[in-house]
């Protein structure tokens, strides 16, 4: 299930053939045109819906008057990044046990408009990584950053360590600032969990670990905020922008 008018649109744009089902309020009929041709032109449903039905469609009110069934993404392995690597100067993430979906979708938002080269994250063979929340959050974000899965994440950082890769850590409780490390790419940067911050297995597979400096009145940034600038802090390095 698939929610939101710029994830929906996304879907549309990047896999079309896994278009199952369409459902729509009156508000959006223009909006989907090229979308409700294609589901009459291979014969998939569509329906206009009122408000309350698509909230229950959905089972959600943040559905912005689009509802979509599509077949589920397919995450690759992340073995098949550590056979091919990362493009030189080339950034990618790593979320250790980031559970929020909220800020899963923020944070494949802000690798979409980063360019990232990918997001690793852990999660078992088999088990669903994107709730339709999550998805809604990216505003497309999601079809246009490869993503991967490790069943072990502290193992796969080895890894790619062992690749040449750089591997960079972000966490409140280191002393080095993001402005004043020595960085090195391709890199790899690895968020913790909302709570705890970086387990202690994937902190040893660090080469570096930084922390975003502040002299507010709260401890730490939001994982989604703080990727958001440490994205942008390693664009800006990577391409001499600013």
């Amino acid at each position: 299930m698939v929610y939101g008018l710029n994830a929906c649109r996304s879907v549309f744009k990047n896999r079309p053939g896994d278009l199952l089902r369409v459902f729509f309020h009156e508000s959006r009929r223009r909006d989907l045109m090229e979308v409700k041709k294609w589901c009459s032109t291979h014969k998939l449903p569509y329906r206009k819906l009122d408000d309350e039905s698509l909230n229950k469609v959905a089972a959600s009110v943040h559905h912005e008057g689009v509802v979509m069934v599509v077949r589920p993404m397919r995450i690759a392995p992340v073995r098949s990044l550590i056979r091919q690597g990362l493009p030189e100067g080339e950034v990618a993430l790593a979320l250790d046990r980031v559970e929020n979906p909220h800020n899963l979708g923020a944070i494949l938002r802000s690798a979409a408009y980063f360019g990232a080269a990918g997001v690793i994250l852990e999660a078992a063979e088999g088990e669903r990584v994107f709730s339709p929340s999550a998805v809604r959050m990216a505003e497309g974000g999601l079809e246009c950053v490869p993503c991967y899965q490790a069943g072990d994440l502290p193992s796969a950082l080895r890894d790619i360590r062992g690749r040449g890769l750089f591997v960079l850590g972000a966490d409140i409780r280191s002393s080095l600032s993001i402005y004043d490390a020595p960085l090195k790419f391709p890199c790899v940067v690895v968020f913790g969990n909302e709570r705890e911050g970086l387990s202690e297995r994937a902190r040893k597979r660090c080469d570096a670990i930084v922390h975003v400096p502040g002299r507010g009145h709260v401890e730490s940034l939001n994982v989604s905020v703080a990727a958001g600038v440490i994205l942008a802090e390693l664009f800006r390095r990577r391409t001499g922008a600013g």
